[in-house]
């Protein structure tokens, strides 16, 4: 099976917008599929995305973008499933393989409302040598509440698929609350070699940042701002894990909840069962569902 590579560079000059009340969310099919804007009024939850192309590897922090079909880091780009060796490529400027090939290609617009948009990937077999191909589908809705993502993916091959995914979102906020028990600490090439419990109650933008990698978390999280905004995420069980970065000094936060964490075939194929891996039968389907709940300023 040839590798087929993705595009040198993305278009995202298309966006294309929903709306619900006070609410706005941008979006750039061509761009990865990726979230450009997520707006109350005047305030900005993550950080707004205006490039309208960039190099495959080189990608803008800021916006979110999908993770498929699988999220984060796999050691070397080579993993062992089913008794097979599958090595993967990377792109350009990364050394490892890394969040899939799905934020470096075009998605199609499907069924477009007003306050609602599908953003569907049709993957063939052999893109950056991943062997099997699927369909990747963001359903994103916009009400009162906020912002709501169902996340798919559809084992299009004949053999079982091993997958994994999430989104990973640049937000504006300063901090988030929260309540895991598990932490994955991570090696010099920041991948786990296993997990031990814990209590990790919050984290922020720091001069020295962040690459955290998380699990029971019960999903939930608030994110907060210097002005008295709040985020409230609500995930489902199928977000069992979730990643807190933020480079050192940067003005952004993201917090990714993601269905697998880093090196998940890896750790799975050596006995690790907290890895959150999928292993899809042919034609079979996985989802997940989450809640950017957009709350206004408390008044002081």
């Amino acid at each position: 099976m040839p590798d087929i590579a993705v595009p040198a560079v993305l278009d995202a000059t298309e966006r294309v917008s929903i709306s619900s009340g006070d609410h706005q969310a941008e979006f750039a099919p061509g761009g990865g599929g990726r979230l450009t804007r997520l707006s109350t009024g005047a305030h900005d939850w993550i950080v707004p995305l205006t490039a309208t192309e960039w190099p495959a590897g080189k990608w803008p922090r800021a916006g979110s973008y999908p993770l498929a079909p699988y999220s984060n880091r796999i050691r070397d780009g080579v993993f062992t499933f089913n008794g097979a060796r599958y090595a993967l490529q990377s792109v350009p400027n990364r050394p490892q393989a890394i969040h899939g090939a799905g934020l470096f290609q075009s998605w199609q617009v499907r069924n477009l409302t007003p306050d609602s948009v599908d953003l569907v990937l049709d993957q063939p077999a052999g893109v950056l040598g991943w062997s099997w191909p699927f369909e990747c589908v963001q359903r994103w809705r916009l009400d009162s509440r906020g912002l709501s993502l169902k996340l798919s993916i559809t084992n299009q091959g004949d053999t079982p698929m091993p997958c994994g995914m999430g989104i990973h979102p640049y937000f504006t906020a300063q901090r988030v609350s929260l309540h895991a028990r598990r932490i994955w600490p991570s090696d010099e090439n920041g991948l786990p070699t296993g997990s031990k419990t814990t209590t990790v109650r919050e984290l922020r933008q720091s001069a020295e940042g962040c690459d955290t990698y998380l699990s029971q978390w019960q999903g939930r999280a608030t994110l907060h701002w210097p002005d008295g905004h709040e985020l409230a995420l609500h995930a489902d069980p199928a977000f069992a894990h979730l990643v807190v970065y933020t480079a050192p000094g940067a003005d952004f936060l993201c917090v990714e909840p993601v269905t697998n964490v880093a090196d998940a075939f890896n750790l799975a194929a050596a006995g690790e069962t907290r890895t959150g891996m999928q292993v899809l039968e042919p034609g079979e389907r996985f989802a997940a569902t989450l809640l950017l709940g957009l709350a206004p300023a408390r008044k002081k």
